[in-house]
């Protein structure tokens, strides 16, 4: 125990005591305050530029765009709303239209008919360009303006009828998906961050100390159980507190601005933390978090040199990355059988269970059952990485396969 203290307090004060590690929490501290206040700076900033039902004089400004009108009352009926470029850029039809913008002397074209339908004519169209849609948006104020005098209506009128709206309530029994799928996906791309950041971690650390022979002094002055399981804790316990930072941070800015956020969003927030989901997600994360530093940690060991790390912890990656698909997958189907499998697999229960969890009601024994192989998985990879490490540490030089290390480690 003396000496898993030893080795626990001292990768955990070496994690923590990085200066990037320290940016990068401060940076991630930062950046959640700011999103979880978004709707309060928005707010401070947005002005109400509504204006009531009824006659609106709708204007546009379109510089380099020509115009192409069907009749001259049309013509008429637009010039006021688009300005100083009507007179710049008119065109007696269609052809006359696209060689000007051949010639680059506009850059959109519009071709009006007399009941203000229109085309939008490019040459090349610009990713930000959104002439077409504020022409629009322009001729339906206008056609509206001009059915209301047709209809006889004014602005009480069109506001009475535009107000009409029918009651209703809905209740859900078990899981919203609608509610819950954002949050839920938000909080498996933070596990996917941890484990890829800290295993990386873990696995070059080893590596290092095989790599400076460090590894043959601490093996005769350490239990390798000692080693790796102060190695794993530590790594487990700098994740849970630097990002424990970062929700505490956004926490304390949702706390903050609530009172700014839409409704649906804070509906969206608080409906999907259910103590079902939120008990879910930390056993599962937690666990299959420390299964997969037991994984990199065993893989770190049986590398001679650092930059054989990659090469070593690939199969890791490529396997959580699946899970990570996987759970997507789930995020759309998550009762389907695929979605079911992956959920009790403990390569991939680490993100699609929470999932699940998120969107439907999960059966208990689905639940126990996959916690269960997750704990006995834990259980033999750490075992499995002891026996790894301590072959490690007698065995330098050439690569040798994976099936080999486990069989040769097992002996021991």
């Amino acid at each position: 125990m003396r000496d898993f203290q030893i080795v626990f307090g001292y990768e955990l004060k070496n994690q923590l005591g990085k200066k990037t590690t320290r940016v990068t929490t401060i940076i991630l501290v930062i950046l959640a305050l700011l999103i979880t206040s978004l709707p309060r700076l928005i707010s401070l900033f947005d002005s109400d530029t509504s204006s009531p039902l009824g006659q609106t004089a709708y204007t546009a400004s379109f510089p380099d765009a020509g115009y192409v009108f069907a009749d001259p009352e049309t013509a008429r009926t637009l010039e006021p709303a688009l300005g100083t470029g009507f007179n710049q850029h008119s065109y007696e039809n269609r052809a006359a239209l696209v060689e000007a913008l051949k010639n680059e002397e506009i850059t959109v074209g519009f071709v009006v008919q007399p009941d203000l339908s229109f085309e939008a004519v490019y040459w090349d169209r610009p990713m930000e360009s959104s002439a077409d849609e504020e022409m629009a948006a322009l001729l339906t104020g206008i056609k509206r303006n001009r059915l209301m005098d047709e209809k006889g209506l004014d602005a009480a009128d069109l506001r009475e009828i535009e107000q009409v709206s029918i009651r209703w309530e809905t209740a859900v029994l078990g899981k919203n998906s609608v509610n819950n799928l954002a949050l839920s996906m938000v909080l498996m791309v933070i596990i996917y961050m941890v484990v890829l950041l800290y295993g990386n971690g873990v696995s070059t650390s080893i590596a290092r100390e095989k790599d400076s022979r460090t590894m043959e002094i601490l093996i005769t002055s350490t239990r390798p159980s000692s080693l790796i399981l102060g190695k794993v804790a530590a790594s487990g316990v700098s994740a849970v507190i630097l990002f424990g930072l970062v929700v505490l941070a956004a926490f304390a800015g949702y706390r903050l601005n609530a009172s700014t956020y839409p409704e649906i969003l804070r509906v969206m927030l608080t409906g999907a933390l259910t103590p079902n989901y939120v008990w879910s997600y930390v056993f599962f994360s937690l666990f299959g978090y420390i299964m997969y530093l037991f994984l990199y940690a065993a893989l770190g060991s049986t590398v001679s040199k650092i930059e054989d790390v990659a090469g070593a912890t690939s199969l890791i990656q490529f396997l959580f990355i699946f899970g990570y698909i996987l759970a997507t997958v789930a995020a759309q189907m998550p009762g389907s059988a695929i979605a079911v499998i992956g959920s009790l697999i403990p390569f991939t229960s680490i993100m699609v269970m929470p999932i699940r969890s998120a969107l439907i009601t999960v059966p208990w024994s689905e639940l126990i059952l996959s916690g269960a192989l997750m704990l006995l998985f834990v259980a033999f990879f750490a075992y499995l990485s002891i026996k790894i490490y301590r072959w490690g540490s007698l065995n330098y030089g050439n690569k040798t396969s994976l099936r080999r290390v486990v069989r040769e480690a097992l002996r021991r």
